[in-house]
């Protein structure tokens, strides 16, 4: 618990996090205000209710003129720590924590922490799948849209929170850390908000910095920085592999995910039974896996658990067959590093769409695999949009391959490139719309741009079914 009675407490900004923050300060006794640098915040519709309860608030502001007051400065994930009042409470040396952390010193509640670059959604929900039941409720919460600190007053002492945990949430920590932290991958992100690939790692590199000799580290031995991770972990460290390599506790092996040291259990499940697409999402599963058996779940209701565990909207998601097309929903794919991880997931034949705006990241590795995937006649298509069409098209086309240069083509909005995508399969094979890139370009968000996405698919189906000149 930290105490916070009589305190001078600022909130920076007003989503959700700020919002739930704003609350539980004032409900523990702090005198709060809250302020956000645009005029009309995310929940605006709710000022009514903050102001009866003696919060203060400031909207249109970027740095307070009483900066120098405030005892402590919460800030939300959606705040980058160059913002401006950020930057002037550091040098006014005032104490700054993240909702997160201010969520953690509320609650003691044991919980589990995911984070990484891609899969951190679909693992958390699944581990939650996987540990809820009658006796102790597994309650996700986090980055995954619930903040951490909204649950101060709802839970139970016994419930087990399954924390899904973003660099932003983590810049600003000073003793968060859960009974078991999963890692799953580590590559370039967010370059809106670091400054740097060493920025971005390093943030994430704190979720171990507070792990105590009984905690588990449940990490991918397939990425370096990873393993850089648990090299700096304290307490016990699980690996898990696409190959049975040294030191990997759960691994994929002959077709089963295989569980050794330190549960030396051997076969769980098959991967045939489930129903996630594509390898990336098996990776996801045996970081599950793991984190289960670290929690003392029993293998066998593990495995059920899995088996009927469905796919996330917006990841990979089956959006419609039409006329032996496929297509598949991966909006939530807004970096290279997930639309390469999607692209590898199907077989030919193959179009993709990729694009949306950038966040200063590089698409030269994503590049390389969908040129490999052309050469091996396996993609027969990619179709660009959005801000970054041209810059991926540079991308794709540095090694001046004439046959990469023959499949690609640009379409100026979704429904055209859906309709273009069907027109190249031709009748046969699978549609993968995986970005790459972030929505803001044309959409409100990914799920905005994903069911924008399924609403092209849809159309397409109804004039295929009505057929030609109806």
């Amino acid at each position: 618990m930290i105490d916070l009675k009589e305190k001078n407490i600022l909130v920076v900004g007003f989503g959700d996090s700020g919002y739930e923050s704003s609350k539980v300060a004032r409900r523990i006794g702090a005198k709060v205000t809250v302020i956000d640098s645009a005029v009309h915040p995310a929940k605006e519709s709710l000022l009514t209710e903050i102001e009866g309860m003696g919060i203060k608030t400031g909207f249109g502001i970027g740095v307070p003129d009483d900066l120098d007051e405030y005892d402590l400065v919460i800030t939300s994930p959606g705040v980058p720590d160059h913002a401006d009042v950020i930057v002037q409470a550091r040098k006014a040396d005032r104490r700054i924590i993240s909702e997160l952390e201010f969520g953690y010193r509320m609650l003691k509640n044991e919980m589990v922490a995911v984070t990484g670059t891609n899969g951190k959604t679909t693992t958390t929900r699944l581990i939650a799948q996987i540990m809820d039941s009658p006796s102790r409720r597994a309650v996700t919460c986090g980055n995954i849209g619930k903040p951490l600190v909204s649950l101060y007053g709802s839970v139970k002492p016994e419930d087990l929170l399954v924390v899904e945990v973003s660099s932003f949430q983590l810049r600003n920590i000073e003793r968060f850390g859960a009974h078991v932290t999963v890692v799953l991958n580590i590559a370039p992100d967010h370059y809106d908000w670091h400054s740097d690939f060493g920025d971005y790692k390093s943030a994430k590199m704190r979720i171990v910095e507070n792990t105590r000799e009984n905690d588990y580290l449940v990490y991918n031995l397939d990425d370096e920085s990873c393993r850089e991770m648990a090299r700096r972990a304290g307490g016990k460290t699980v690996g898990f592999s696409l190959a049975p390599v040294p030191d990997a506790g759960v691994w994929l092996e002959d077709g089963w995910i295989v569980a050794g040291e330190p549960f030396n259990i051997g076969k769980i499940m098959r991967t045939s039974e489930i129903k996630l697409r594509g390898i990336h999402n098996t990776v996801n599963v045996m970081a599950a896996v793991g984190s289960a058996l670290a929690l003392g779940e029993a293998p066998l209701e593990i495995r059920k658990s899995v088996a009927v565990f469905e796919p996330i909207e917006h990841r990979t998601e089956f959006a419609d067959e039409i006329s032996g097309v496929t297509f598949i929903n991966d909006s939530k794919a807004t970096n290279p590093h997930a639309a390469l991880h999607a692209i590898k997931s199907f077989n030919g034949p193959l179009v993709a769409i990729l694009g949306g705006r950038n966040k200063g990241l590089d698409f030269s590795e994503l590049a390389l695999e969908v040129n490999r995937r052309i050469g091996d006649g396996v993609i027969i298509g990619v179709i660009l949009l959005g801000e970054s069409a041209d810059e991926i098209a540079e991308a794709l086309t540095a090694e001046g391959n004439e046959d990469v240069e023959k499949v690609i083509s640009k379409a100026s909005d979704l429904d055209g490139s859906v309709v273009k995508a069907f027109e190249i399969t031709g009748g046969n094979g699978t549609v993968l719309f995986s970005p790459a890139c972030a929505s803001f370009d044309m959409f409100r968000d990914y799920k905005d741009r994903g069911t924008a996405f399924k609403r092209a698919v849809n159309l397409l189906k109804g004039r295929v079914e009505r057929g030609p000149g109806q």
